[in-house]
């Protein structure tokens, strides 16, 4: 029996344990009373009388746009060319820097899926504080049927580590919208249109050709929410 207890303890310590911080985020500590109170009386910022604003810019900078994001890359920008683009570095995920109904459009390009579903909910929201009535704002990510169709063909247990890996963790991806969450999400919040179309094809003049990534097209979903 000892002979026997001892191949068995020596066989159990063989056996893979992912420790819990590998299953979820370890809990973090979050008061929304204290997180409201730090960020709800924010200084507004300048918005320079324009009334289109281009989210999580990252490198494309949009002349006759105010483009925001968490870290601007102003620098990439030839010094020559500098004063044709406004810019802000803007936290997205808490309160935006800007008053009640002074957008007339929006545009956010591959952002929404780097948001958990909680902070999309707070970007989206502060969205349409900001847009005026009938404002739009345009998104384009992949959504959760491109994703399934591209990544999830076999469901075996390799498959679907591996597509956790490309979909997901490769490109730091948190949560992707289908077509039915977005709209169910959207409206709640008030948008009271929610107009799926194609790739750089609007029928809004202001909004159309502004997406850039050609190669995603079958990935992403393009929509538009109208307030």
């Amino acid at each position: 029996m000892k002979k026997l207890n001892y191949y068995l303890s020596k066989a159990i310590k063989k056996i893979p344990v992912l420790g819990s911080y590998q299953i979820v985020p370890r809990a973090e500590k979050f008061n929304a009373e204290t997180f409201y109170n730090k960020t709800s009386s924010i200084p507004l910022l300048n918005t320079y009388n324009l009334t289109k604003i281009h989210y999580a810019c990252g490198e494309n900078f949009i002349a006759d746009w105010l483009n925001v994001d968490f870290t601007i890359k102003q620098g990439i920008i030839p010094k020559q060319e500098r004063s044709k683009y406004v810019c802000s570095e803007v936290n997205l995920i808490v309160k935006h820097p800007f008053p009640d109904n002074c957008f007339s459009f929006g545009f956010a390009e591959d952002f929404l899926e780097h948001l958990q579903q909680a902070d999309s909910i707070v970007f989206l929201s502060e969205c349409f504080r900001t847009l005026i009535a009938d404002g739009v704002l345009r998104l384009s990510f992949p959504g959760l049927e491109g994703v399934l169709n591209k990544h999830y063909k076999v469901y075996d247990y390799r498959n679907t580590i591996q597509a956790k890996q490309e979909a997901y963790t490769m490109w730091e991806h948190l949560h992707f919208y289908s077509r039915e969450e977005l709209r169910l999400v959207a409206e709640q919040i008030g948008y009271r249109a929610i107009n799926f179309v194609d790739y750089g094809v609007s029928n809004y003049p202001e909004l159309n050709g502004l997406d850039t990534r050609k190669e995603q097209i079958g990935l992403n979903t393009y929509v538009e929410l109208v307030k």
